[in-house]
């Protein structure tokens, strides 16, 4: 797995396959590199330099304990390892759930902005409004429940993220997140929830993008319902919206990777 440096000395992990227009997968809340291999293989073989970054306290990247993993510093860091990755080519920078929080972040902060060329926001939203998360952060924080914990992420965090149907027939899919997500540190699911439950809102910032976008969301999102995709669909300028059906959750990549891939390709096919 290759590493790359960014200013503060920080190890950034990434995975990348294929030559041509950059695309820049961005993962999610306690994600990795993980959830977008098989994005990296679909991609490099229709011609394209498909690459996935581990956000730092993620995956394989750096884990320090002194940052707060705010979102405003987490796109800050993709843009300075993307310095040492690709220099100061243009990409398209597609972003699921928290990825793609940090990804509007991204795109509406005009020094990082000028490097896009196309933006795909995945199962997110401008301002996160999941009440159910308001009491998940009161619990944490009242030292009732832990984040990296088999139970919470088996009963909570899978049950959001994957749709019933899909639990039941990809059991070794689940099997997999759930391994995968319990190797996180704990004060890294900490800061992060509380960066994304408590301190992100860029709705009034929306109308400031200005490259083309698509946003996917499933029908059967309950972490982060479609209504949100709505939303951010009416604020983009130039945006158009794919919602991806039926019985699809909030993990579309794998509940409808067919369907995805098509959609994204198509986008593409327009810049």
């Amino acid at each position: 797995m290759p590493f790359v440096k960014i200013k503060k000395g920080y190890k950034v992990n990434y995975i990348e396959k294929g030559k041509g227009q950059p695309l820049v997968f961005i993962h999610g809340y306690l994600g990795s590199t993980w959830l977008f291999e098989a994005q990296i293989e679909h991609f490099s073989k229709k011609g394209y330099r498909a690459i996935a970054i581990d956000h730092l306290g993620h995956g394989k990247s750096d884990k320090p304990e002194s940052e707060e993993y705010n979102l405003q510093d987490l796109a800050q860091y993709l843009d300075e390892a993307l310095e040492q990755i690709i220099g100061d080519e243009k990409i398209v920078l597609i972003g699921h759930s928290m990825g793609g929080m940090i990804a509007q972040t991204y795109a509406t902060t005009p020094n990082l902005a000028k490097r896009l060329k196309g933006l795909v926001l995945m199962s997110t939203a401008p301002k996160l409004q999941n009440p159910g998360l308001d009491q998940y952060i009161k619990d944490i924080d009242a030292g009732t429940m832990k984040v990296i914990d088999p139970d919470s992420v088996k009963n909570i965090l899978v049950n959001l993220c994957f749709h019933r149907s899909y639990k039941r027939e990809h059991k070794d899919i689940v099997k997999e997140f759930i391994r995968l997500t319990l190797e996180n540190e704990e004060f890294i699911g900490v800061k992060t929830m509380h960066a994304i439950v408590l301190n992100y809102d860029v709705v009034d910032k929306l109308k400031n993008i200005n490259v083309p976008t698509l946003i996917l969301t499933g029908v059967s999102d309950i972490f982060i319902p479609p209504q949100d995709s709505e939303k951010m669909n009416e604020l983009i300028p130039n945006s158009k919206l794919v919602k991806l059906s039926p019985k699809i959750g909030h993990m579309i990549q794998f509940e409808a990777t067919d369907d995805y891939h098509k959609a994204l390709e198509d986008f593409l096919g327009t810049l």
